[in-house]
This record gives structure tokens, C-alpha cells and sequence, in this order.
């Protein structure tokens, strides 16, 4: 199509495009001989390591966990598909060495506090960084006198991003999920609590020997956007010749942290968290506040096509409660966007490829969804990248849920070309990102991402997150736990843009000590004769089971080839269309379009409405909490003596001020 409005930002401009938004950002005149700069890591996405002896399977291993089984070729439905919930694929096991580290007391009884330690480098002090005879780097918090009069130092752990990306890395916790930069640092952090706010407490301190010092290293704590505060903004530049001596005497910055929270009674890792740093965490002076950070990636400002100085809606004063705006991205038969409306989403446009899947969502929500698009998801990003207007697809909150076959165990195979299909779209994440520039974005993927592949198309996608500068957080959740009807386990990503805050993931509805698991009569129980319309009350097969209990849930897994979990609890047939979609949670009354066949397929592939919408819920109550931040901002006018700083800068600097103590008094922007 005609390329209008506004140039496409093709993959080797985006870098271009975050600069313009952010403003410059200093000298690199990195030579392209030496395969150590930023960006550098496209091809290392399959890092994986190896087992420490004695250890337990992580999530991101290169162990397999083997197919689920071989399956005919009957056309079924695959609706609790738990092919891949294998333990060892969804929470990481805690090392030997790792509760006691959690349980040690910060400063244990008769343990003093001393001002300064004199390591074999020099003399050290609460505040200052240093190098580790690992390799690995420390921020020390502050330092102990045992009543032995040995001296330890407490702190956290820092890695080189190149570093802990190699297959071959020391724990091997972060893989190819940030950018590979010379001198970029990472903090590396183990808590137990998983709550809104800093994880950098006491609780998360590791303590050390004053004899793991190596050398003092200047190392800047900062959140601010890559290269500033590096030595690049000296005018080096990395070559062969200098190579050694940036790496060991240069200036170094750690701009992120790497958070993974732990369930101790379970003794697993269950949350992983990999942000850029608040703040508050930052050195004096090194710190944006998240206002400054959001308002240039957010403000049509700051993009180069557009002369619009209007800033984001998100800082103009609303009168009521504001409604925010979302989309869905192959949004199947519609129950990640029935989840969205419930919630009190807006849904500004829907795409899908399947006709019926568009149709479908067509019946139910005609005048409630903006734009239902039925196209591929190449020609949706021809669309949106000749766009009229910057912001013309830009959106609050933002779903994607890729194909999942070819990450899945129990379907891999199946189809070769539409697996490679499949896994090519996950690599449109980031070109996605850049153009609709969703506050808040989920991703829903079979966990089976986690370990297919080496786990290489899962840390592409959080490579592509943590590239445009988005917070991510994610976690295999069970939606059972949620009151689907069965348990269902499956890998949510949760991402955040620049200054916008992270949202947790809903707290458990129902289990032990909650609201009782939901069970198969709850759900057909409902069903009456007038539900059964068009083809809603058709699919049910002859089968030969016995009856069994319906005041419990789904059993093992709905395959393609049948399996107790597709079977009529009353016995001698399978479940009808109607069955299958009330199962999976849909209004009793929801529409399919399409054959047997194809209501079975959009009901099986659809994320279930009730576990999005408490998602949803979690999102919504995120961006109010962000939006009320924001609001009690007061904005100074500062004058800049550079008559040549360009309008980007100026925007940026114009909404620099300090928090005032009245919510109540927001602040208003002229339009």
C-alpha cells in the first residue's frame, strides 16, 4: 500500500525512533570490528546452561520434558490442553544454598555496624561498589562486625548483562532477555515478597566475606536511557586495542534489576521480574521520575513525524472516572476481549486472521468493539505503519496471544508450516511496541515456551520487551485458581512502558482457604434448552465411558483424540458446543459463528473470559493508581539556555517538577 502520513519505522530505524523521542543521547562511535556493543546478541537467543550437580530443573533448561504422547487424527477439541505442565517447565526449584541466604537475619544479634572496612584494595564503605573475585560486582548496603571481629558486607549482586546472558553463565538466570552493551551492569535479586514497590529491602541483601573483594569500581546506579552516564559519553569507543581496559577500568552503569520472588513453603521460584530501576533506587541525581520517563515514550511529541506538542491524555484532566482504551491481538473467538469489556475495558479494534473468529466477535459485541479486523498480522502491521496519525492505533492496554501449536508439546509436528509460521509472528512483538505503545501489555502463551527450543522463542519475546524499555513480569499461572473449570496452566507475561507502573498479577480467587474450585456442573448446570441455538447444542459423540462425578472438575486433558476431560459426566456421549464454551467460561448465551468443527476450535484456543477479566481488573487498577501519581505532579516551566535544543528535549524538561502532598488538586494541561 501507498506509504502516507507518516514513514514506516522499519526494524533498522527503531533506535532512531526511541532517540527522537527521548532526545540524544551522547556520543557511542562504537567500531563495528568487535561484536561487544549494544545489540549484539540477536544470535544468542538460544542460551541455555548447564546443571550445577544436585540441582533441580530450571524453567529454562535445555532438559526436555518429551511429547505428551502420540495422538490420532480425530478432530476434537483441545480445550484443557495440559501438555505442558510438567513442574520442572513452570517454577524453578531453590538451590541448596538459597532458603538459608533468605532466612538469614539482615543484622543478627550482636552484630555491629561499621563505617568503613579496609579491604586488600583499599578502604571501603557503606555506599561503595566493587568488583568481586567472581567476576561479579557488588553495591555494598552496609558493613557488619561479627562479635568475632570479622567484618562482613551486605549488598547486592550485580552482573554484567553480557554476562549472564552466555550459556555458560554463572547461574544462568537472566539468558538472552536484555540487551548485550559493554559495561551495562544488572542487579540480581531473590525476595519473597511479591508486592508493588522496591524489592531492593533488607530482606533481599546477600552477605559477603570482606576476602570476595577484588577491586573498587565506579559503577552508576541509574534508570536513565542507555548510553548516558557510560564511558561512551567521553567519546570512547570499543576496539580491539582497548577492549581489556574499558572492560576492567571504565566506568560502569547498572540500569535494571532482575527480581525473582520465591514461594519459601513451596521452596520454588514462581514470579520473575526484569525492570529498569524506580527512581528511588537510582543514585542521587541519576534517577528520572517516572512522569519524564512515560511523557517521552508516550507524548505524540516526541515522535519525529508530528509536530503535536499536546501532551499525553494521561496527564490532561478527566471529570469522572476514565475509561480506558485496549485492543486485542489474535483475538480468536473473543475471550481474552470478553474479559477486556467485563473488566470495563474499551476496545478499540480487535484482529484475527479466521473469518469465523471475526464473525463471531462481530454477533456479540457489534457497536461495543470499535474495529473488528480480519486479516494477517503482516498486513495489520503494513496497516498501522502507514497510519494518518501517530497515535491513531495507540492504545492504554494492549493483549497479544500468539499461536501456540508450535510451542506446545502435545501439537508440535503436527503441521511444520504453520508451526514456522507461527514462531515467525512472535518476532513482531517489538515493531508492535514501538507503534501502538500500549501502557500496559499481556501476553498468554502455552507454557511449553518456556522450555521448546532451549526456551529461545521465550526470551525473544522478553528481549523484544526489555529492548523498548518496557518493566516485564511474568509466571505460569493456574486458572483453575481463577474459577475456570479446570487446571488449566498457562504463562502470562505482564509488561509496563517507561514510567508506567508494573502490575502484579491478580491474587488466587479460589482453592484451599478461598472460594471452592469451580466444578464441571457449575458450569453445564446453567445450560437450558433456549441456549442451545444454531449449532450450540451439536458435537456431542457416542462414547462408551462411565458416568462419574460433576461436582468436581475437568479431568486430565481434552486432546484431539478425546480423553476423559471431553466426556458428558451423565456418560455415553462427549459435550456438546455449548458445554464446551460454558466450560471455558463464555456467557451462557454467547454466539459462535462457523461449523461444529470451527466452534470447537475458537472455543478450545480462546483464553478463558473469567481469568482474563481478573487480569484485566489488576491492569485497570494499576493505570488508576498510575494516572493519580501523575496527577499530583505539579509542572515547572524551566528556561533552557541552549536556543538549539529541539522540541523533544523541550517537552520533556517543560514536565520536570516535584511532587506535591494534595491528590486532590490535580494538575491541568491546556489542550
Amino acid at each position: 500500500m501507498a506509504a502516507s502520513g507518516r514513514s514506516t519505522p522499519t526494524l533498522a530505524a527503531e533506535d532512531e525512533e526511541m532517540t527522537n523521542r527521548y532526545g540524544p543521547a551522547g556520543a557511542q562511535g562504537v567500531h563495528v570490528d568487535i561484536d561487544l556493543t549494544e545489540d549484539d546478541d540477536d544470535d544468542e537467543h538460544a542460551v541455555s546452561r548447564d546443571l550445577i550437580p544436585g540441582e533441580l530443573l530450571d524453567p529454562y533448561t535445555n532438559d526436555r520434558l518429551g511429547p505428551a504422547g502420540a495422538q490420532d487424527n480425530h478432530v476434537d477439541i483441545d480445550l484443557t490442553q495440559n501438555d505442558d505442565d510438567d513442574e520442572r517447565a513452570i517454577n524453578r526449584d531453590l538451590r541448596p544454598s538459597e532458603l538459608p541466604e533468605l532466612e538469614r537475619q539482615h543484622r543478627p544479634t550482636g552484630y555491629t555496624t561499621c563505617d568503613f572496612a579496609n579491604a586488600s584494595c583499599g578502604t571501603i564503605y557503606a555506599g561503595s561498589r566493587v568488583e568481586l573475585m567472581d567476576g561479579t560486582f557488588f553495591h555494598i548496603r552496609d558493613i557488619m562486625k561479627a562479635p568475632t571481629s570479622e567484618q562482613y558486607l551486605n549488598g547486592i549482586v550485580m552482573k554484567r548483562t553480557w554476562e549472564v546472558m552466555d550459556k555458560n553463565g554463572i547461574n544462568g538466570q537472566l539468558h538472552a532477555v536484555l540487551p548485550k552493551q559493554k559495561n551495562e551492569l544488572c542487579m540480581i535479586i531473590k525476595t519473597v515478597n511479591d508486592k508493588p514497590g522496591s524489592s531492593l529491602d533488607d530482606h533481599s541483601l546477600v552477605r559477603i566475606s570482606l576476602e570476595d573483594v577484588r577491586t573498587i569500581r565506579h559503577v552508576t546506579i541509574t534508570n536513565d536511557r542507555f548510553p548516558r552516564h557510560s564511558f561512551r559519553e567521553q567519546g570512547l569507543s570499543v576496539d580491539l586495542s582497548n577492549y581489556h581496559e574499558i572492560e576492567e577500568n571504565a566506568n560502569l552503569v547498572c540500569r535494571w534489576k532482575f527480581v525473582e520472588f520465591i514461594d519459601v513453603a513451596a521452596r520454588k521460584v514462581t514470579t520473575f521480574v526484569l525492570s529498569p530501576l524506580d527512581e528511588s533506587e537510582c543514585d542521587q541525581g541519576c534517577g528520572l521520575p517516572n512522569l519524564q520517563r512515560f511523557t517521552a515514550f508516550r507524548s505524540p511529541a516526541h515522535n519525529s513525524h508530528n509536530s503535536n506538542t499536546k501532551p499525553p491524555r494521561e496527564l490532561q484532566h478527566h471529570e469522572g472516572e476514565k475509561t480506558y482504551i485496549s485492543a486485542d491481538l489474535f483475538a480468536g473467538a473473543g475471550g481474552a476481549t470478553t474479559g477486556m469489556i467485563t473488566a470495563g475495558l474499551d476496545v478499540k479494534y480487535v484482529v484475527d486472521f479466521d473469518a469465523d473468529a471475526c464473525h463471531t466477535l462481530q454477533r456479540n459485541y457489534e457497536g461495543r468493539i470499535r474495529d473488528v479486523r480480519h486479516m494477517d498480522m503482516r498486513d495489520f502491521l503494513a496497516v498501522i505503519q502507514g497510519a494518518q496519525s501517530d497515535d491513531e492505533y495507540m492504545v492504554d492496554f494492549l493483549h497479544v496471544s500468539y499461536p501456540c501449536q508450535a510451542h506446545s508439546w502435545l501439537n508440535r509436528g503436527q503441521n511444520r508450516e504453520r508451526d514456522l509460521e507461527g514462531i515467525s509472528l512472535c518476532y513482531s512483538l517489538r515493531e508492535i511496541l514501538l507503534i501502538v505503545r500500549p501502557r500496559v501489555v499481556t501476553l498468554e502463551q502455552t507454557n511449553g515456551i518456556l522450555t521448546k527450543e532451549d526456551g529461545q522463542h521465550f526470551r525473544a519475546l522478553i528481549y523484544d520487551l526489555t529492548k523498548t524499555e518496557y518493566a516485564v513480569r511474568w509466571k505460569v499461572l493456574n486458572f483453575a485458581h481463577y474459577g475456570n473449570s479446570q487446571p488449566r496452566k498457562r504463562l502470562i507475561v505482564m509488561g509496563a512502558c517507561p514510567g508506567e507502573l508494573l502490575p502484579p498479577f491478580p491474587e488466587p480467587t479460589h482453592g484451599p482457604g478461598l472460594l471452592p474450585f469451580v466444578t464441571i456442573h457449575d458450569c453445564i448446570g446453567q445450560i437450558t434448552p433456549e441456549s442451545l441455538f444454531d449449532n450450540m447444542g451439536l458435537g456431542a459423540n457416542p462414547r462408551t465411558h462411565q458416568p462419574y462425578n460433576p461436582h468436581t472438575q475437568l479431568r486430565g486433558c481434552i486432546t484431539r483424540g478425546g480423553g476423559e476431560g471431553n466426556m458428558h459426566p451423565e456418560g455415553g456421549r462427549s459435550l456438546n458446543c455449548r458445554e464446551l464454551a460454558c466450560l471455558m467460561t463464555f456467557p451462557l448465551y454467547y454466539q459462535f459463528a462457523g461449523g461444529i468443527t470451527a466452534i470447537k476450535l475458537q472455543i478450545g484456543n480462546a483464553v478463558p473470559p473469567v481469568v482474563m477479566k481478573a487480569v484485566c481488573e489488576e491492569v485497570v487498577r494499576s493505570l488508576r493508581k498510575s494516572d493519580e501519581e501523575m496527577r499530583a505532579w505539579r509542572p515547572e516551566v524551566v528556561v533552557l539556555e541552549d536556543k538549539d535544543e529541539d522540541e523533544s528535549d523541550m517537552a520533556a524538561t517543560r514536565l520536570r517538577g516535584a511532587r506535591v502532598g494534595r491528590a486532590e488538586d490535580p494538575i491541568v494541561l491546556d489542550e
